[in-house]
């Protein structure tokens, strides 16, 4: 898959995340893995923080599930920057 291909992919699943049709979570994670395949783009960069976030910290008050809302905003704000 190209760079053009995978930000589609990242764009897509932002999409389905903000219709409810993933969880925010499982969503997040999957364009992650996007992230890292496209080596950390700087589009994609709330994506990297929060795929790293969401889980192993909840020791210092971070959850996934706290994770969400900080989810959602990136997603809005990827669909609306590759509009």
């Amino acid at each position: 898959m190209n760079t053009s291909q995978s930000m589609n992919e990242a764009v897509r699943v932002a999409k389905q995340i903000l219709a409810g049709e993933i969880s925010p979570n499982i969503g997040c994670d999957i364009i992650y893995r996007i992230v890292q395949a496209l080596d950390y783009p700087s589009e994609l960069g709330a994506f990297s923080l929060l795929g790293h976030e969401q889980y192993d910290h909840e020791h210092i008050g971070i959850t996934a599930k706290s994770c969400v809302p900080d989810i959602l905003e990136a997603c809005r704000e990827l669909v609306e920057q590759q509009a």
